[in-house]
């Protein structure tokens, strides 16, 4: 069974880590938006596909270790969380990196949304970039 590219998005809110002002991460329960993606499964696709979804964000922290979390969200319904500890000595600054797969996506036009939130009151961190979020639809995939 041969496997196509139904659709592809890729959004660079910030190539570098000079691209973007930091981006201060807010107290759990807001949030900020780093980046959406919009992705347009085609009419007659075949119902057993693959999104794969893959972020890229750079950040640190700014005073002692902060836990901060990452959602992907489709259309507003979460579907990916990632938890992440970040230290405020010789490694302050990091690259994460976030991949996963959301399966049988409907036909349509779909958002996906990439957020981040740190965990508790006195770890502050920041998003200084490169902030990435890539899609690419295929099907059909096997069971």
């Amino acid at each position: 069974m041969a496997v196509s590219l139904l659709a592809a998005g890729t959004i660079v809110p910030s190539a570098t880590a000079a691209g973007t002002l930091p981006i201060t991460v807010p107290l759990t329960p807001l949030f900020v938006q780093l980046a959406a993606v919009s992705v347009l499964i085609p009419p007659g696709s075949p119902s057993n596909n693959r999104v794969e979804l893959n972020a890229t964000i750079g950040i640190a922290a700014t005073l002692n270790i902060p836990q901060v979390l990452f959602r992907i969200f489709r259309d507003g319904i979460l579907i990916f969380t990632s938890q992440q500890g970040l230290q405020n000595a010789a490694e302050q600054f990091y690259c994460v990196r976030l991949i996963t797969a959301d399966f049988n996506v409907p036909v349509g036009g779909h958002i996906y949304t990439l957020t981040v939130e740190r965990l508790a009151l006195n770890d502050p961190a920041t998003v200084a970039g490169p902030i990435t979020l890539s899609a690419l639809a295929f099907g059909p995939v096997p069971n």
